[in-house]
């Protein structure tokens, strides 16, 4: 029995460290070279930046709208222009396209588009195929909003739109499934560095007022909900359970109602 175990202790003590090495050896050779090409590509090919530029000072700004605003959430109106700044995009890069391949007739390059030879060409007809599913979605409010708003954000619209730019314009970074895969390790990064910096905005006084409203609707809510299960109660001792619980959510709500006040008078 010694012998067994000793036996199994040295397999597992074989296997366990080769099992580690295959994922930190494809991250170090294989991952975090392609999102660091995703990432200095603009410094390699700085003509991309005429697009990207305005793209992430845009996410950017509105990083700090949202931050300041913390009461508002994004409208299906705002992901509707989303989804269409992704048709504008493609637009752009397909015009790129056609400049860079020396044609001087367009229906030659045409041509070339439609016969989908070139990966590149595919990219951006995906992307403005994309575009359009998402605006067409949006346009009749096919899924639900939290689905919608968290795919047609500008995080996330802007993400796909970066690293559909980046492949166009690059010739060393190809579309496989480590690149999607950089690009969604990317998106979280950037997604969690946007939540972080927008939580440390200062939320405006009217939003704030907004925020505090909502709470105390909520609170409201739940003194309505108690006083009717004291009325209903059968017995005396839940009755007194329920009218206590009433009781805290209505201080609760008294509280905010005064904050409220409060900030309402800095308004003044």
């Amino acid at each position: 029995m010694e012998n067994v175990s000793l036996v199994v202790n040295q397999s597992i003590n074989q296997t366990a460290p080769s099992g580690l090495d295959v994922p930190l050896s494809y991250a170090h050779n294989t991952l975090f070279p392609r999102i660091a090409d995703l990432i200095l590509a603009p410094a390699e090919h700085p003509d991309m930046l005429w697009t990207l530029g305005p793209m992430i000072i845009a996410l950017v700004l509105m990083q700090l709208y949202f931050g300041r605003n913390k009461a508002e959430a994004l409208g299906w109106n705002t992901a509707f222009g989303n989804s269409i700044a992704l048709v504008f995009i493609s637009v752009s890069l397909l015009r790129g396209l056609f400049i860079s391949s020396g044609n001087a007739d367009i229906f030659v390059f045409l041509n070339s588009m439609l016969a989908l030879s070139d990966i590149k060409i595919l990219i951006v007809l995906g992307l403005f195929a994309y575009g359009l599913l998402l605006a067409t979605i949006s346009f009749f409010h096919w899924i639900p909003e939290s689905v919608a708003f968290f795919i047609m954000n500008g995080i996330s619209i802007n993400m796909t739109a970066y690293v559909a730019i980046v492949i166009v314009n690059s010739d060393n970074i190809p579309l496989d499934w480590h690149t999607v895969f950089a690009g969604v390790l990317i998106f979280l990064a950037v997604y969690v560095v946007s939540m972080a910096f927008r939580f440390f905005v200062p939320a405006s006084v009217q939003a704030r007022i907004k925020l505090l409203e909502r709470r105390q609707g909520l609170l409201e809510s739940e003194v309505a909900v108690f006083e009717r299960k004291a009325r209903e109660a059968r017995s005396d001792a839940r009755k007194v359970k329920f009218t206590r619980l009433s009781r805290k959510y209505r201080q609760r709500a008294d509280a905010l109602k005064e904050a409220i006040k409060t900030l309402e008078a800095e308004l003044d």
